[in-house]
């Protein structure tokens, strides 16, 4: 009979393959190095929207990159502009916008059960000069059990390195098993510009804070 632990291994390795990783499903039995590495390392799907891994207590964790997500008038290079990293991830640049709205949903079925999460944007400013720095923009969080956490927050006015806006926490019970779906929105009285959007990381933490 295989051990709860052997089940979650079998599970993680579904996501590797899912994301396009070439891995056996019983690989780790004879030599779990490589396996490790990509499940600690995190491997990025063959889209470039979402990336897994796991941290360091095993819990799986997801991040939708920004190519995954729904921004109003993205497509428009008058308001939006998009960047590539290093790693080939496209970012999303605010060039002005006064309608400032992104909203991305996801699956909690692929979340460690009975574990806490947190959904965080992870983002930028372009420049120290970035007019969005600073600015207060609304959070959304809408949960399959049916709550609902709203909050503001500041923008970060940092350009040297990511940050994160946290959205809200929730502890993945069999209630929350279902969709997810999350949200920042704000109306800014004049045209901004600046923000880079790397990135809605979900991720494990130890307790809810």
């Amino acid at each position: 009979m295989e051990q709860p632990w052997e089940m979650s291994k079998y599970r993680q390795i579904g996501f590797l393959m899912e994301a396009g990783q070439d891995v056996d499903p019983n690989e780790y039995l004879t030599d779990s190095t490589r396996i490790q590495n990509l499940l600690r390392g995190g491997v990025d799907y063959k889209d470039k929207k979402k990336r897994y891994w796991v941290d360091e207590q095993g819990r799986d964790c997801f991040a939708i990159y920004a190519r995954g997500l729904d921004i109003t008038n993205s497509d428009r290079p008058v308001y939006w502009q998009w960047l590539t990293d290093s790693d080939g991830n496209e970012l999303a640049k605010v060039v002005k916008t006064r309608w400032l709205e992104i909203r991305g949903s996801f699956w909690t079925t692929n979340l460690s059960p009975n574990a806490v999460y947190k959904v965080a944007f992870r983002l930028k400013m372009e420049t120290s000069s970035s007019t969005m720095g600073g600015q207060t923009v609304n959070l959304k969080l809408s949960l399959p059990d049916g709550t609902y956490q709203e909050r503001q927050e500041t923008l970060p006015v940092s350009h040297d390195s990511w940050g994160e806006l946290e959205v809200g926490q929730f502890t993945m019970t069999a209630q929350n098993v279902g969709k997810m779906e999350f949200a920042m929105e704000q109306l800014f009285g004049r045209w901004r510009d600046g923000l880079i959007i790397k990135s809605v990381e979900i991720k494990a933490v130890d307790h809810k804070q």
